[in-house]
Formats: structure tokens, sequence, C-alpha cells
């Protein structure tokens, strides 16, 4: 590729699969299945501008979903000669693409929407740990990628209320707030995200409380019902969280004085919320960019020990 000389219909198919990879159902982590306007051209034949403006178009909806925003992007003019070079539509459209691959998925604020998948509370108290389990079901394979692989997040919020105002109650009530909701999706971590799962457990998120309660944690997980994800095979998502409550209290037999309350325990109201954000908006010129999310939710009691 040299500035000056002519592109090839093999070039331009080349930027045109990029966009859709991304835009149409694409395979794996790339996909987000929505309609493709553009297409493959044959060799030897001539790149019409109507080509080009179709291409052009799928590329703003692409960036568009992803951050908001109509890119900056050239237009092809009847009669343009297209070369090489920031001005012309090659450069700029393959340019703009390998930035959309690579954040692939991002999703806007404007083009997705939020909705409440259920809560579980416990009141009583407890000792050694809480824990619950989200059990996230798609129809096919392909919905749980098309629904990651635009954005799409299942997001975990904890936090604790009504208890005795303890000094370990108000440690557990500090922690969580500060802990807030926790997304997992397809980028939730470069170790750990839906297409590193396996069908074993791995841990996505852990923290510990500040001292002198630092041997309490909080732990989230994930799995799959597929032993290697990495295509994206899976239909069932499980997530677990589990709050480990490893300090001992002073207070407790055979230590002194054993008057002195609480015994290690942790009071109040503990609730766990599933909120799931799923890429919605518009399509240009227009239409609507529509994923289908998860076919249900089951949300486990939370278990105490």
């Amino acid at each position: 590729m040299t500035i000056g000389s002519d592109i090839t219909a093999a070039e331009f198919v080349t930027i045109q699969n990029k966009a859709e990879s991304l835009l149409g159902p694409g395979s794996g982590p790339r996909g987000y299945n929505q309609t493709v306007l553009s297409s493959d051209v044959f060799s030897g034949n001539q790149i019409e501008r109507e080509q080009w403006d179709l291409l052009k178009t799928d590329i703003i909806n692409i960036l568009y979903h992803q951050n908001g925003q109509v890119p900056n992007i050239v237009t092809v003019n009847r009669g343009d000669l297209i070369q090489y070079g920031a001005g012309h539509p090659n450069t700029n459209y393959n340019t703009l693409l390998e930035t959309a691959i690579a954040n692939k998925f991002q999703i806007a604020a404007s083009q997705s929407v939020l909705s409440s998948k259920g809560s579980a509370t416990y009141t009583g108290s407890w000792s050694s740990s809480a824990q619950f389990t989200l059990t996230v079901t798609f129809a096919t394979a392909d919905q749980g990628r098309y629904f990651f692989n635009s954005g799409g997040k299942i997001r975990i919020t904890t936090n604790i209320s009504g208890g005795s105002g303890t000094a370990q109650y108000n440690s557990w009530f500090n922690f969580l707030n500060s802990t807030g909701i926790r997304s997992f999706g397809a980028d939730t971590d470069p170790i750990v995200n839906y297409y590193t799962l396996t069908n074993s457990f791995q841990i996505y998120y852990q923290s510990s409380l500040s001292s002198p309660y630092s041997a309490n944690n909080y732990r989230l997980e994930a799995r799959t019902n597929v032993a290697n994800n990495s295509t994206g095979t899976a239909t069932v998502l499980t997530l677990r969280v589990t709050l480990t409550d490893g300090y001992v209290d002073p207070a407790v037999s055979p230590h002194t004085p054993s008057t002195v309350l609480p015994i290690d325990l942790v009071d109040g109201t503990l609730t766990i919320s599933i909120e799931e954000l799923k890429a919605s908006g518009i399509m240009v010129p227009s239409g609507t960019f529509s994923i289908t999310g998860p076919s249900a939710y089951s949300l486990s009691v939370i278990t105490t020990s």
C-alpha cells in the first residue's frame, strides 16, 4: 500500500469483513448480531460510491453503540479517487474499525438499558459465612455471546442494614457500601471474564475488610456449563457470592470477659440485589439496536453459618 496507488477489491473486503464481524453475528467474542448493510465486492469489480456509503453507515452504527457519538468519518463523493492516506475512506475506515475492535465490549450509557432481576435477603445473625448463588440461563449459546459481546453485564450489589451497630457490623456495613456494584461481563477482568470461564468456579472479585477484621472477606465467583467457554458455547452462567467472617471475637470463651457482646456475630438484614445491563439503542439511519437478554434468572436463598 502506497500513497497515490489505487486500492483493490480485496482490500475493501478486508475492511468490510472487520465491520461485519463486529456488527453482524460474528464468532466467539466478536459479533453484535445486528443488521449489516455493507457487503463484499468481487475481485476486478469497481467499488461504487454506494458501497462505501453502506460501509460508512455500518461503522457509524458500531461506534455509536460503543461510545454514543458519531465518529469523524470520511464521506465519499461521486467522482472521488480512492487512494491511501488519512483523508481517504479506506485508511480512515480501517483506523476507526481497529479502534472499534479494541473496544468491542464497550457500550455507551445512552445505548443501554438497566433492569432489576430480583434480590435475596437474610435477616438474622451469622458468624462464619453467608453465601448466595445466581443462575443465568440463555436460550442459545449465541444469544449469550451477543448479550456479552454487545456490552451486556450482570451486576451484583451486596449490602447490610439494620444491625445492632457493633464494631464488626459497622465494619461490614462500611465495607459493602464502599464496594458498591460489581459487574460481570466479557471484559470484567483480563484474567477472569465470560470467555475465560470453565465449569469450575473462578474468582473475579475478592477483597478483605480492614484491620482488625482483615480475616473477613467478600468474594465473587463465576462458572459456566461448559469446560471451555473461549468461543462462547455456554448457555448457563452461575455467579456465587460469599461473605466469609474469619474474625474471632476476643470475648469468645475461653477468653475473657465472656460477657462482652457480640460473641463474634454479624446481625441485621443482608441483601443481595441483581441487575441486568443490556444493549438497547438506535441504528443509523433508522431502526433499533436490539439484543435478547437471558431467558431466566434463578436466585437462591442466602445461606449462613
